[in-house]
């Protein structure tokens, strides 16, 4: 396809800019596209360096610094598939609420928090795709406050977050 007048090249342009993330704007619930390696936590397999992964923002640390983020997986990892308890820390995202993100069905791991330094993320050039519907916003923060899946260090940290999500009024 010929593209004499550069139109495809503005287009990809203007799609760009409207995902460039501004970590000052980033809400609780918002969905951003980021590669993640060993050193934020992600397990890699099969010989990667990083993985690109879908998060969704539940918090910030008192600093402002980080932020605190589920990841969202395509499959559940088999490990959490053999723990009753991990296993209904999986919250279903379905593709029918995210057209824009998913092309299937997907899974928010609520079971592991993620603080990843919103320097790096812009660094490393995340992009803000999208932010959780209202009811699924609402029922991850109300799993989020009730669990007894994380220990007291990570509670402390979680308690933070889900402080905020209240302040903010979610």
């Amino acid at each position: 396809m010929d593209d004499k007048n550069g139109a495809l090249e503005r287009l990809k342009a203007t799609m760009d800019e409207a995902e460039r993330l501004d970590m000052s704007s980033v809400k609780i619930g918002d969905i951003i596209y980021v590669p993640l390696d060993e050193e934020d936590g992600l397990i890699l397999k099969n010989g990667y360096d990083d993985r690109k992964k879908y998060i969704v923002v539940i918090g910030f640390t008192p600093e402002g610094v980080a932020i605190g983020a589920l990841l969202i997986n395509s499959e559940i990892d088999s490990f959490k598939k053999r723990s009753k308890e991990l296993l209904n820390c999986q919250y279903p995202l379905l593709v029918r609420n995210y057209r824009s993100i998913l092309d299937y069905d997907s899974w928010l791991d609520c079971s592991d928090i993620f603080e990843l330094s919103k320097q790096k993320i812009m660094e490393k050039n995340g992009k803000l795709k999208g932010c959780l519907i209202p009811e699924d916003r609402e029922r991850v923060i109300e799993f989020l406050k009730e669990t007894d899946v994380f220990d007291n260090a990570t509670k402390k940290t979680l308690w933070h977050y889900i402080g905020q999500l209240t302040n903010n009024g979610f």
